[in-house]
């Protein structure tokens, strides 16, 4: 709905202030009339000088932008050497359409916006800090206590020639909790994994026995030391041991299962300290 005339006072008055006193248009003052109203009839009167509009992004100059991101251009280089030729783009203009595209590298553009701003007199604290606790702390530990990046502590030790080698960091407490935790984190997941497979051989196992049991003649079967269930006297239910004697080689069946006879493994090699450690 359109809103009142403006009559021949109000566009005088609205011209003084615009154009001899150069006001801003929120400080121009116009009884009954709202800023969005002045705005448009400014535009009207052409009292101000229209700004241009923004030259959209032909498929061809994307393109080429692309092509430019593969070759390793960033966007100050390609604005400086004017790289993608046709209209005249600004710097902002390339950097903006470069994130609409995501061209740009989505680790570096989170860790810039998490960048560290240094207030007055802190960076001075940063540095004796390091000085004073570069040979105690791990670069991770003093990044955490400044709420800064391991690579920024990293940086600042190389250029206030304070960077411990990796033989002594690694030998530093926090290291050695965070490698212990570490080791834990792994033997709890090495277990996991264990005890579903071992899940799944004993459901394997289960199967065999039952079908087995159904047979005719039945297979003999040997009941296990270790948890007392009966299986099938086969390989598959339990490992065979050679014995060496005078008159050849004498092979019979241990007397636990493969399931048994495995967590017993388990057990002793995690005593010994030999988790994970190839076979001879």
């Amino acid at each position: 709905m359109p809103g009142k005339p403006w009559n021949a006072k109000e566009k005088k008055v609205l011209r003084r202030q615009v154009m001899t006193e150069a006001r801003l248009l929120a400080d121009v003052s116009l009884d009954g009339r709202t800023l969005n109203a002045i705005r448009s009839q400014v535009a009207r009167m052409a009292l101000v000088e229209k700004r241009a509009s923004r030259k959209k992004w032909s498929l061809e100059e994307r393109r080429r932008l692309r092509k430019l991101q593969s070759e390793g251009f960033t966007p100050k280089e390609i604005h400086e050497f004017d790289l993608l030729g046709g209209p005249v783009r600004t710097r902002w203009s390339i950097t903006k359409q470069w994130g609409r595209m995501k061209l740009a590298n989505r680790r570096r553009s989170r860790l810039m916006k998490k960048k560290r701003v240094w207030k007055a007199g802190e960076q001075r604290k940063f540095k004796t800090y390091l000085r004073r606790y570069s040979k105690t702390q791990t670069p991770e530990e003093i990044g955490k206590v400044w709420a800064v990046a391991r690579s920024t502590v990293a940086r600042w030790q190389n250029a206030l020639g304070l960077k411990v080698p990796r033989e002594a960091v690694v030998k530093m407490a926090y290291s050695q909790r965070k490698q212990s935790t570490a080791r834990k984190r792994i033997q709890r997941a090495s277990k996991q994994m264990w005890e579903v497979r071992r899940a799944g051989h004993e459901k394997e196992l289960l199967q065999q026995r039952k079908d087995l049991r159904h047979r005719d003649p039945p297979v003999p079967e040997q009941v296990c030391t270790d948890c007392r269930r009966s299986w099938p006297k086969r390989r598959a239910f339990f490992h065979i041991r050679e014995k060496k004697i005078s008159m050849g080689t004498s092979r019979y069946y241990k007397h636990r299962c493969v399931l048994c006879e495995n967590a017993r493994r388990r057990h002793n090699d995690r005593k010994r300290g030999k988790t994970g450690a190839p076979k001879a």
